[in-house]
């Protein structure tokens, strides 16, 4: 199982073969959130991969900790990019290098949680990361901001009904082979529940929904992307693993929650030495 939800939302991306799609029944993000970016990278020597976070800090990108480590390394190259169209620019240049130099941004370093075990703690996964860029960022709307502790936990009524996940991930629509546009995409998901085995208890997940009729759910490279608090700028969870019976995740979403103190914890250590 471990296997498959790494390569659910890995989000792997060939330049050569194929794009990578969107927000499973979402719409285009457009400029709704230009805080929210993706990662191309290469981990272990294989690449590259896709995946999507959220500027929390002029350097500090959140994502999951599956999209800047694996097998206890981290990645050896990442890149990340604001564009609502992440493949802009590619036929302008000789190389894939020279796009990267000219059209994407260069990183410092990559932090998973220090108790990341590529789900080997399940479902106590531990599945939150960032990534530092070599220079600051400062998105149109704003850095996205971090919940009050127990935040979802406490959350009823209609408050549980709309969330907003958005990422450069493929739609669930289509076949796992068949990729199109790699472009930032929102959709609108409701809170499940926060306190089954699945979840980790109350300490590591929420569920979400994924499924048309509500508007939306997350699928291959939206992994590591935000999911918002209705309209805020409140990041709740990190996109982090699908419970599905099928290769188009159509099913539920498991999403690592930002309000806890295994999460808390992490991010304050790394926002006080690399939050300025």
């Amino acid at each position: 199982m471990k296997n498959m939800i790494r390569l659910m939302f890995a989000g792997a991306l060939s330049l050569l073969a194929g794009h990578a799609t969107a927000v499973t029944w979402g719409q285009p993000d457009g400029n709704e959130h230009p805080n929210v970016g993706t990662l191309l990278f290469v981990q272990n020597g294989v690449g590259f991969f896709s995946c999507t976070g959220t500027m929390i800090a002029p350097r500090v990108m959140l994502t999951a900790a599956h999209c800047v480590s694996e097998a206890g390394n981290t990645n050896d190259l990442t890149y990340v990019r604001f564009n609502n169209d992440a493949l802009a620019g590619i036929g302008d240049y000789p190389s894939l290098q020279g796009w990267f130099d000219n059209e994407w941004m260069a990183t410092e370093t990559v932090i998973a949680h220090p108790n990341w075990t590529d789900y080997g703690e399940f479902p106590a996964t531990y599945d939150i990361g960032v990534v530092i860029l070599s220079e600051p960022y400062y998105p149109s709307n704003g850095f996205a901001s971090l919940p009050p502790m127990d935040f979802l936990e406490n959350l009823r009524g209609r408050d549980r009904q709309s969330f907003v996940a958005v990422g450069y991930g493929r739609q669930g629509t289509l076949p796992p082979t068949q990729m199109n546009d790699y472009e930032r995409y929102r959709g609108t998901v409701r809170l499940l529940e926060v306190n089954s085995y699945l979840s980790g208890s109350g300490e590591a997940s929420a569920k979400f929904s994924n499924n048309p009729g509500i508007g939306g759910g997350t699928c291959y490279g939206d992994s590591g992307g935000p999911t918002f608090f209705k309209d805020s700028n409140m990041v709740v969870a990190v996109t982090s693993f699908g419970w599905a019976k099928n290769g188009n995740c159509v099913g539920n979403d498991f999403n690592y929650r930002t309000d806890t103190d295994a999460a808390r914890s992490f991010l304050d250590d790394v926002l006080s030495q690399y939050g300025d």
